[in-house]
């Protein structure tokens, strides 16, 4: 595996940690992890990377070594820690962002309102709002959130590694077991219950449900003058959603610019866990241009 380094930065009262890949001097690469995940889970496709880059990548406030949120989290706050960590890292210049799911969807955002400080936009399975996703009317889907806000839980602990281990396993079978291994080690940390936990705020397993509509997805995608690739795994539950809703997923990739899409047929959600030299070759040739 290549190297990694983490670092600690307090901006704007918020304490992130950034994971650092390769040469400070090479050109500057921005990942950006998913929902309970973090960013050493980027590992298999840096390794895969073919060129030599200065890569970024911050743990999300709530997730991995980063500070933890106590009134809550949403997309639009993670644009706020996403424009204080470019102002910080690249201050005069625009930077490739590859993001993952969450990730990607706080870029589709924060891209529209920001275009001058993104170069390139590789987005990984970030397509919200995906059809049917939050079940009930809008009002009760809020209710479960304040009711989740006032008692979030803890979540479910694991006797020690190698079960959390077998969980990731159980969860993406196709998931060889070293990779599976280095995740658990990386997602979990030992409690003082002697429990291994996932390293997350409680709160962040339910976001604050107001996001987009389909139409202004659409309006921003217009909006991208940049590069895009968007990659989809064929077995994710984006696909499943699609399904029989092609005309939609089609009016959403016409609508970028420059942007086009990449299927992975074999592939599910996470497909910087089971196809890092796929997706490493997909991110290098859309840098090119």
């Amino acid at each position: 595996m290549k190297a990694s380094y983490s670092e600690f930065v307090e901006l704007g009262g918020q304490r992130y940690h950034v994971r650092r890949w390769g040469n400070p001097q090479a050109p500057t690469l921005f990942m950006l992890h998913g929902w309970m995940d973090i960013s050493a889970t980027f590992q298999f496709v840096v390794d895969a990377l073919a060129r030599e880059w200065n890569i970024i990548a911050p743990d999300w406030p709530g997730f991995g070594l980063s500070a933890w949120s106590p009134g809550g989290y949403s997309l639009l706050q993670y644009t706020t820690d996403l424009d204080r960590l470019l102002d910080h890292y690249s201050p005069h210049a625009a930077v490739p962002i590859v993001a993952h799911s969450m990730g990607a969807n706080i870029s589709n955002i924060y891209i529209s309102a920001r275009p001058q400080r993104v170069s390139h936009f590789v987005n990984i399975e970030g397509y919200a709002p995906v059809p049917e996703f939050f079940e009930g009317s809008l009002g009760q889907v809020v209710g479960r959130w304040l009711d989740h806000i006032a008692k979030p839980g803890q979540g479910r602990p694991y006797a020690d590694y190698a079960r959390l281990c077998e969980r990731l396993q159980q969860s993406n079978k196709r998931l060889p077991p070293e990779r599976a291994k280095f995740l658990a080690s990386q997602l979990g940390v030992m409690g003082d219950d002697g429990l291994v936990h996932i390293a997350a705020d409680p709160l962040t397993r339910f976001f604050a449900p107001i996001s987009l509509h389909r139409e202004q997805l659409i309006e921003l995608w217009r909006g991208m003058s940049l590069p895009v690739l968007c990659i989809r795994g064929g077995r994710s539950f984006i696909s499943k959603a699609f399904e029989h809703r092609q005309e939609d997923l089609q009016e959403r990739i016409a609508a970028l610019p420059q942007g086009r899409e990449a299927l992975l047929e074999d592939g599910t959600h996470n497909l910087h866990h089971e196809h890092p030299e796929q997706v490493a070759q997909l991110i290098e040739a859309l840098l090119e241009q």
